[in-house]
Formats: C-alpha cells, structure tokens, sequence
C-alpha cells in the first residue's frame, strides 16, 4: 500500500470509527451489562427490557429514509452535530427512568440519535470523500468502529457500574458524545467530494437515483436480506449477555465473551474490506452468512463447550458481511442519491434488529431458555443465504438501466 494511501485511510475512516465507536457502542452493547441491574431493580422479563430495543430499532427504522434525505441535502456534519447532542441528552435522562415506560421513551429519542449519527451516516461521509481504490478498505475501517464501540463500552459501563451505580454510571456516559462533539466541529468539513485537480472522488461509481433503485431486482433482495442479516445479528449479539448468564457464567466471564466477540468483528469488517480488492465482493458475503450461520446452530445447542466455538465463527461472519452489504449497496447504487436509498434499505435493516433483539428475549421467555432464539436465527440466515445467490454483480460499464 502506498504511504498515499495510507494517510487517506488515517484520516477520514478512522474518523468516522471513532463516531461509530460511541454511537454504535452506547446505544447497542454498551447498554447490556445494565440488563442485570435493571432486572434487579425494577422486576422486569427479558421481553419487557429487550422491547427497548425494538422500540429504538423501529422507531430508527421509520425515520431512516427521511433522515438520509436530510443528509443528501445538508450533509452527514449537520446530522452528526444533531444526533451526538440528542444521545448525550438521551443517557442523562437514562439515570433517572422510574418505570418501563420512561425506558422507553427515552429510546424514542434515542431513535432520533441513531439515525442522525449512525452507520449510515458514516458510511455516506467515507464513500463521498473517499476514491474507488481505498473506498473498501475505507468503509472496513469506519464500521470497525461498531465492534471497537462494543469491545470498550461494555468495559467503560461495567467500571462505571460497579463503581458509582447505574444511574450515576449513565451520567458520566453521557459526557463521550459531547467530547465527540467537539471534534466534528472542529474538523469535519461539510463537503469534500473532489480532489485537488478537480476531479470527482465518485466518478467510479454507477450512479441512480431513488425512483429507479425502487425499480431493481437487486433493491428489494438487499431489503429482504438485510432484514434476516440484521434480525440475527442484534438478536443474537444482544442477547449474548443473558445467554451466558443463562448458562450460568460469571458476569466477568459474560463481559469478556462480549468483548471477544467485539474484537473478533472488528478484525472481521476491517479484513472484508481489505479483501474486497482481492476477491469477488459478492462471493465473499456468501461465505460470511454461511459462517456466521454455522456460529447460529453452535449457540443453538446450548451448551457451555459449544459456545466458545460459537463465538469466533458468529463473529466472523458477522463482522464480514456487514462490512460487505454497505459496501455492495454503495457499489451498485452511487452515493448521489445514498442517503434515501440507504436510508429505505436500513429501514428493513432496523426493523430486523429490533425484532431480532426482542423476540429473541421474547422466544427465550416462552421456551425457558435461548436455545430456541438460535434456532430461529438459524432459520434466518439459512433464508439470507439463498436470497445472496440472486444478487449479481454489476458489469463495468453496464448501463444504468434498472434490472
């Protein structure tokens, strides 16, 4: 790699990881190791907590296409500065819920963060600024971010937790996006689409604009599987938590696995992405659904040796092909009109989540233990596998006539 290149993937995607670290890692697995203390105090079921993030999730979901439309016409600085504002105001009102209906309002408005400042967000801000040769490994760096924000997080809330409580743990957490803040001011430029000559960052790309999207096969094949990717993905990551508490480790032990898992992600998405200059992009998100399915029936056992297989090949599987169905949707789609059209994909993206998280919570209520949700997940992946075998690729100097 040229020392060019380098300091291009310095900038920029280490960045946008930074970002990902605390939006992703506060709102998603930052917020389960409170899971025990909120049961405890409150006297809640898992489906009763886990609605949280359904409702989060849902809510995001439905508010998604309208926010990339903001940022295709104002740009991801704006909607950085808004979101990392609105989830510092989110984890201080957190300290001081009183029942589960101010839980859950208090994750409506944390919808509003996470679409404002989320992995869509990001992903936008990287592909604009960033050429066709770095643009993969680029967007590999930049969600990194996720599993950085998932491996030190929990950490940070565990100390907090153990130290102050809960409450006053949520009220020191709250200060991180406004340290975030600080930056985005001060050094992300609203726009940097061109180079120093002139020329277009995104001239590689085929663009299409919203209304012909809607009309490729392809659009609705990436809705259906991310729905199942993202439904497998928060419901099993969410809930890996109680599942090994459930099979009765230590919560120490319990945080440890979340982090492994985390840095096994990371590693994952940065490496995807890496290859996607080696290896066919599409090729790659098919090997990575079947591992991370093989990782599904492991937990799906229930037991305490096959977990530990479980985790590396969930994980992995994970941690590529998210990297990898971002980086498909900026490559068949453009960036010019990316915001509303990423912004409808993860709308099913985030309605997969919050079900997966909750009903996974759900189905381990009902059935008496998480063996089930795996199961589920399972059947999930199995679906996204086939659906990933009608996705072609897009021909160089194809037209971009929708097909």
């Amino acid at each position: 790699m040229k020392s060019s290149d380098i300091k291009i993937l310095l900038g920029i995607p280490v960045f946008g990881m930074m970002i990902l670290a605390v939006t992703n890692g506060m709102t998603f697995s930052g917020l389960t190791v409170f899971d025990e203390a909120l049961i405890g105090e409150f006297e809640w079921s898992k489906a009763t907590l886990k609605f949280r993030d359904f409702l989060n999730l849902g809510v995001a979901a439905l508010i998604i296409p309208f926010m990339g439309a903001i940022i295709d016409k104002y740009g991801v600085k704006t909607t950085f500065i808004f979101g990392l504002i609105l989830l510092s105001i989110c984890f201080f009102s957190y300290s001081y819920i009183g029942s589960s209906t101010h839980m859950y309002l208090v994750h409506i408005v944390m919808a509003f963060a996470l679409a404002a400042a989320g992995t869509l967000a990001a992903i936008i801000m990287v592909s604009q600024r960033i050429d066709g040769d770095n643009r993969g490994k680029a967007i590999g760096i930049t969600l990194a971010g996720t599993s950085l924000g998932g491996y030190f997080m929990p950490r940070i809330g565990g100390y907090l937790l153990e130290e102050f409580g809960w409450r006053q743990a949520f009220r020191y957490e709250a200060i991180l996006p406004l340290i975030l803040l600080v930056f985005v001011v001060l050094f992300l430029k609203s726009s940097d689409k061109f180079t120093s000559e002139g020329k277009s960052k995104t001239e590689d790309l085929v663009e299409l604009t919203f209304n012909d999207a809607l009309k490729t096969k392809r659009f609705w094949l990436l809705c259906l599987i991310g729905f199942f990717c993202y439904y497998s993905i928060m419901g099993g990551y969410l809930n890996l938590f109680l599942y090994m508490r459930e099979l009765e480790f230590t919560t120490e032990t319990a945080i440890q696995a979340l982090g492994l898992m985390s840095a096994l992600i990371l590693l994952a998405k940065f490496l995807s992405g890496v290859l996607t200059d080696y290896i066919n992009k599409y090729t790659m998100f098919k090997i990575q659904v079947f591992i991370m399915l093989l990782g599904a029936i492991g937990f799906s056992l229930y037991s305490t040796t096959a977990v530990w297989y479980a985790i590396p090949l969930f994980a992995i599987g994970w941690g590529g092909l998210y990297t990898l169905i971002n980086f498909i949707i900026i490559t068949v789609f453009g960036v010019n009109s990316a915001g509303k059209i990423g912004g409808t994909i993860s709308f099913f993206e985030s309605m997969g989540a919050g079900l997966g998280i909750w009903l996974s919570g759900l189905i381990a209520d009902k059935s008496g233990s998480y063996a089930m949700s795996f199961k589920v997940i399972a059947v999930f992946l199995i679906l996204a596998l086939i659906f990933s075998f009608f996705i072609s690729p897009v021909k160089e100097n194809a037209s971009t006539e929708p097909t």
